[in-house]
């Protein structure tokens, strides 16, 4: 079976290259001392290290890297940098990114950290607690405090409505 060589274009256009696991932050940075344009957005993510939850920073793109590079000029050095795997291609063609997507990732990745909003309840909807001494139960959302990742709940307990705080992530809507 014959292999079709890479179809390539000169100019500087944006690239996803695939890293090796873990190593985005190797290839951005080796990218980076290359002098060349690169964009890895991180989002906050929770982790169970041990027996306990932490908040971690991972990468929005687990295992890939974008790059604004001249293929011509500067594809063979970022190909053979350490940590990349390759570039992403569609067959014969190394698959390019639009300018308009990097530009709209930037904007909703301030400072390179995506803000996603785990809660999507509004005040009054149903949410199930899936945590803590509270698991398993139905509460009614009351909001999301502001500055936190936590959010108040209205649980019925004795008869009446008690609002509970919880960590954000501990609820799911119903």
């Amino acid at each position: 079976m014959r292999q079709e060589a890479l179809q390539i274009e000169p100019g500087l256009r944006w690239y996803a290259i695939q890293a090796k696991v873990n190593r985005e932050k190797d290839v951005e940075k080796r990218l980076t001392d290359l002098h060349l344009e690169v964009f890895l957005p991180w989002m906050r993510a929770r982790r169970r290290i041990g027996s306990k939850f932490h908040w971690v920073m991972v990468p929005l793109f687990p295992g890939y890297v974008f790059s604004r590079l001249d293929m011509v000029m500067s594809g063979k050095a970022a190909r053979y940098s350490p940590g990349v795997k390759n570039f992403l291609t569609f067959g014969s063609r190394v698959a390019e990114v639009s300018e308009d997507i990097i530009e709209g990732l930037r904007e909703r990745c301030p400072g390179g950290v995506a803000e996603i909003d785990p809660v999507r309840a509004k005040p009054g909807d149903t949410v199930r607690i899936n945590e803590g001494p509270f698991s398993g139960f139905e509460a009614i959302f009351d909001e999301k405090l502001k500055g936190s990742e936590r959010v108040a709940v209205l649980l019925e307990i004795l008869g009446r409505q008690t609002r509970i705080i919880l960590p954000s992530e501990t609820i799911a809507k119903v």
